[in-house]
Formats: structure tokens, C-alpha cells, sequence
């Protein structure tokens, strides 16, 4: 198992080790969809479709729900804020879908 560098050690342990590198993982693959859209190598339709697919990961849906309230402190007219909302919806329509065909769940957002 890899160690990490005293530098990224928590200052507060709210999770257990191995869940934290686990978030450090799951934040990492969605700053990476969010700068991809950022820079327009991914209209936002598309990125609402890779957030879909990486919501099936019940690890990333764990950690986007420990996250909320990062979410919560920012300035709602934000992208960041925004594209955080859009994630929500599509989050919760996925949890309140009744079909097994997650990948026509959740309406894409007008570009």
C-alpha cells in the first residue's frame, strides 16, 4: 500500500485512512471532468454523461454526499456552484430512477 507525503496528511481524521486516499481519488477524477469542460474539451452535455457514469460508482456518490458542504459555501453564482447543482440533480434523479437504464436517466443541460 502506498504511504502518502506528511504533507498530504489530514488534519482532521474524519475518515479512515484508505477512505481518504479513496476521496483524494474521486475528487480527483471530477476536478479532471471539470477542467475538461472548462477548456472546452467536453461540451457540458458530455460532461453531464461522464458524471453519470461515474455516479454508478457508489464510492464517488459517497464521496460527493461527504462533500456537500463544501458545495453549500460557495457563491451559488459560481460554475463551480453550478456545476455542482447540476451533479446534485442528476445524482438524485439517479437515486429516484425505477429503471435499471441508468444511461437515460437525468436530462442534459441546454449547452
Amino acid at each position: 500500500m502506498p504511504h502518502w507525503p506528511p504533507s498530504w496528511t489530514p488534519t482532521r481524521e474524519t475518515y479512515p485512512p484508505e477512505r481518504q486516499r479513496q476521496f483524494l481519488f474521486a475528487n480527483a477524477l471530477y476536478i479532471n471532468a471539470l477542467h475538461a469542460h472548462r477548456i472546452g474539451a467536453m461540451t457540458l452535455g458530455e460532461l453531464h454523461g461522464h458524471l453519470r457514469v461515474m455516479c454508478q460508482n457508489p464510492l464517488f456518490r459517497h464521496y460527493w454526499d461527504a462533500t456537500r458542504h463544501h458545495r453549500a459555501s460557495l457563491d451559488r453564482s459560481s460554475d463551480e456552484a453550478k456545476l455542482g447543482r447540476m451533479m446534485d440533480r442528476l445524482d438524485r434523479e439517479l437515486q429516484e430512477a425505477d429503471t435499471d437504464e441508468w444511461w437515460v436517466v437525468g436530462e442534459p443541460p441546454a449547452e
